[in-house]
């Protein structure tokens, strides 16, 4: 069977998955070499064991994804499971759970005619004699018994408190004995589960490996076994501690990788929430992992493109209504990739997840959508401040400062905000803009200037290098500010200019802001423009 791509979109348990466009095809090949080597060791070690990792990134960074597309391709050459721990979180016992997926998933890649009708059974009966044992002690573990408050009866077979015994004198010497006994037998009971239900899954696993089905017998399948165990970290908090103590001590099986995808931090809540907030959950989740590895984010103009809607960016659209996007001007077939690329420098630049950087696309969408006829809106300012008032909105109430009277200034003790051109590529977009000015015509909102005045402007052409965010803002604010007020003529003089020797940065910047028509939205405008798009529900 030929595998998909990652490259391609593929289709896996009736959802269609896209095209891989954050290079996760490197990290699940890196994963997979170091997974099975690190496996194959602990095969040939003295205490033989499984090999436990954790993936972890943020919620909306594509876990899921990546580790169902990993599984995929795996499938081809390795005994695959993967569970969906959320989805079955309305169950009493992990246990179950990953019994049942283990069962059903690799006993569909077996070749039954291999299989005779005791093994058969043994493999569809998995666990089924030795669970009450298991759940038995799980449940004294996690349900709040304690065994110091339970008195055996030496002549009955329950349990019962002193309250129920009418005042009978208890001998507890004997009470002790017996308690003593019970325990034995059931720790005895458990390790004997334990041992009996590990010997089936390696079985299984052996024929998954040895005896697949038609298809699967064109490779070369090989150890080890792959179970995958998702959204762990949305579990209820008794649910996902069960789910790592059965990792830990029931499913330490020679020839397994669990693989177990989370957004660690809020584990580690979701554990706190347990233990209380003063339990030390990293230390707690070091017992469990072998090794830890972060799926790093970085949003890409593909990734976007791939995920949103930019046909709003039509030509013909934008050219109809007169509409420019300052400061990408092009009116080319580059316009979508020009604002993809802004979106996503943004996006990697306040360190958003992929889903949260599709949402903030698709309403800075919405927003080009909503703005009127002969406009010319700052989509630089728009977009940060659009990105601030979804997710980190105490900064951007601080960054709505640009629009008072007064000049703003960044103020350390009240924002960490890293404005800086180092994070994002402002020269780049302020160079593309001085070429695409050169070529604009019938633009309505464009200042109407004499010709010399307009030769001089464009003749004026500096890379902005050491322009940063904060620059861009302050001059944005004194355009708005000035509204029409400009020399008609002496036109550059309005900026500061006096004619002679260089120009700065700054001044240069306001005198094409200006040209533009920047000001033919107020500050109003903007806010406006921002509340109403976020009254649209993302999909």
């Amino acid at each position: 069977m030929k595998t998909k791509q990652w490259t391609e979109e593929i289709k896996i348990d009736d959802i269609t998955y896209p095209a891989d466009q954050l290079n996760r095809k490197q990290d699940a090949e890196l994963l997979t070499k170091i997974l099975v080597r690190r496996s194959k060791a602990n095969r040939e070690k003295p205490n033989k064991s499984s090999y436990v990792i954790n993936v972890n990134a943020e919620w909306g960074a594509g876990k899921t994804y990546f580790v169902k597309r990993w599984a995929e391709d795996l499938k081809h050459d390795h005994p695959v499971v993967y569970i969906d721990a959320w989805s079955n979180d309305f169950m009493d016992s992990p246990i179950i759970s990953v019994l049942a997926e283990i069962q059903e998933q690799l006993l569909e890649t077996i070749n039954k005619s291999h299989l005779t009708q005791a093994k058969r059974k043994s493999f569809k009966n998995i666990g089924i004699s030795v669970l009450p044992k298991i759940l038995a002690a799980l449940v004294k573990r996690y349900g709040g018994f304690d065994i110091e408050d339970i008195f055996v009866d030496e002549n009955s077979d329950t349990c019962t408190s002193p309250s129920t015994q009418n005042n009978k004198s208890l001998d507890l010497s004997a009470a002790m004995e017996a308690m003593t006994t019970q325990a034995f037998k059931e720790h005895s009971d458990y390790k004997k589960g334990v041992k009996e239900l590990k010997g089936t899954i390696k079985e299984l696993v052996k024929y998954s490996i040895e005896k697949p089905k038609r298809g699967l017998q064109a490779t070369a399948r090989d150890y080890p076994a792959f179970i995958f165990i998702d959204e762990l970290d949305r579990c209820r908090p008794t649910y996902a501690v069960e789910m790592l103590e059965a990792i830990k001590h029931i499913f330490d099986i020679e020839g397994l990788v669990i693989v177990v995808s989370t957004h660690t931090e809020e584990l580690q809540h979701t554990i706190k929430a347990l233990y209380g907030n003063d339990f030390n959950a990293d230390n707690y989740l070091r017992r469990f992992f072998d090794t830890k590895y972060h799926l790093d984010v970085g949003i890409s103009a593909s990734l976007l493109e791939a995920n949103c809607d930019f046909t709003v960016l039509d030509n013909n659209y934008l050219e109809q209504k007169s509409i420019l996007l300052f400061p990408l001007l092009s009116h080319g077939d580059d316009l979508e990739r020009q604002l993809s690329s802004l979106i996503a420098e943004i996006s990697n630049w306040q360190n958003l997840a992929p889903r949260s950087a599709i949402q903030l696309a698709n309403r800075l969408l919405t927003s080009i959508e909503l703005i009127g006829k002969e406009k010319t809106v700052d989509i630089l300012v728009l977009l940060i401040l659009l990105c601030l008032y979804m997710f980190n909105k105490p900064h951007y109430d601080y960054m709505c400062s640009i629009f008072n009277d007064q000049r703003f200034e960044i103020n350390q003790r009240v924002t960490d905000l890293k404005l800086s051109s180092k994070q994002l590529n402002l020269p780049k977009y302020l160079k593309e803009m001085l070429f695409s000015a050169k070529k604009l015509d019938g633009i309505k909102q464009l200042v109407s200037l004499e010709d010399r005045e307009k030769v001089r402007l464009m003749e004026f052409e500096l890379n902005f290098s050491g322009m940063g965010l904060l620059t861009y803002f302050q001059s944005f604010q004194s355009v708005l500010n000035r509204n029409g007020k400009i020399r008609k003529p002496g036109y550059m003089h309005t900026f500061g200019y006096d004619g002679r020797g260089a120009i700065s940065e700054s001044q240069l910047l306001e005198a094409h802001m200006t040209f533009l028509g920047v000001n033919s939205l107020s500050a109003n405008d903007y806010l406006n423009l921002i509340g109403l798009t976020n009254k649209f529900a993302d999909s």
